[in-house]
């Protein structure tokens, strides 16, 4: 399980964020809610680390705060993601949501547009690009590549290359 915390921490010190400031417990009811969708403890180990009162920015692209990733991925219409094992995690620069797939452990997109307004998606694959990368090289590679995707179209063109 690839998770990469170092890269992860670079990235919170390239944007200048104070880790040690604005820290909040992960609230039982999210904890919970990690569980029953089957996150491994590793996973939730790295959420609890990284609980802060706000969202962070990492240059127009975000990481949730961690007790909203329960709601945001318990709204309906993004039920579908976590039956295919993808947790909106952060926001991307237009509104698509930046996902992990919590089987692979890869980070992507899913192109918002089409998760809203279909009732049902009939191929996930279709709106999900899977960028290959773990949590921490998402993040660094968003603050250290002038070319690295803010949103699900960018991170079509991105994996052709």
């Amino acid at each position: 399980m690839k998770i990469d915390k170092p890269l992860f921490e670079k990235s919170l010190d390239i944007i200048g964020f104070d880790s040690s400031k604005n820290v909040i417990k992960v609230t039982d009811k999210t904890l919970e809610f990690f569980k029953e969708i089957g996150l491994k403890n590793e996973l939730i180990d790295f959420f609890k680390q990284f609980s802060y009162l706000k969202y962070i920015d990492f240059d127009g692209i975000s990481f949730s705060r961690i007790n909203d990733i329960r709601t945001d991925n318990l709204e309906e219409q993004n039920n579908e993601l976590n039956k295919n094992k993808l947790l909106i995690i952060g926001s991307g620069m237009n509104g698509d949501p930046i996902v992990l797939n919590f089987e692979t452990m890869n980070m992507g997109y899913v192109f918002h547009d089409q998760l809203w307004e279909n009732e049902e998606i009939e191929d996930l694959d279709s709106i999900y690009i899977d960028l290959g990368l773990s949590i921490g090289e998402f993040y660094y590679k968003k603050m250290t590549e002038d070319e690295f995707p803010i949103d699900a179209y960018d991170a079509e063109e991105y994996v052709k290359k």
